[in-house]
């Protein structure tokens, strides 16, 4: 029988979650099912309460270092960071201190993911052409 009062208890097990969620996301193949349960459970301002801030982090921080990986899941990891530095107030100052780079270094993995010039070359990197003369010709016109 567990003599934890049920505050602690729930305490206890939503940390236990939160470690579990950890381990998922560093698995391409469960990312997508452990940050979006994140993303749930950072929908409510609870999620944000010192008990959980550590265990909160730890997911954050490793949301940070692979969403970006092939495999994962660069916007949900984004959306997840950008959520969290929204509410960074609810944290302790050193908390709230890492949100922000956590969500600036997914964000500008993002831009870069994004521009134009990336996704070319990408497009041409699972194709057996040179993509050379092709991202020349998009330099080209970009720059007029």
């Amino acid at each position: 029988m567990n003599s934890l009062p049920p505050m602690d208890r729930h305490i206890q097990q939503t940390n236990d979650r939160l470690l579990c969620i950890k381990q998922h996301l560093q698995n391409p193949a469960n990312f997508q099912t452990a940050a979006t349960e994140l993303l749930d459970w950072c929908g409510d301002p609870r999620a944000f309460q010192r008990p959980f801030e550590q265990s909160l982090m730890g997911c954050l921080t490793i949301v940070s270092r692979v969403s970006a990986q092939q495999g994962y899941d660069l916007d949900l990891g984004y959306r997840l960071l950008a959520v969290c530095a929204a509410n960074r107030d609810k944290f302790t100052p050193k908390s709230a201190d890492s949100c922000e780079p956590l969500r600036r270094t997914v964000a500008g993995m993002r831009r870069c993911d994004l521009h134009p010039a990336t996704i070319v070359i990408k497009h041409f990197l699972n194709r057996s052409e040179d993509p050379r003369p092709f991202v020349q010709e998009q330099i080209s016109t970009t720059a007029r």
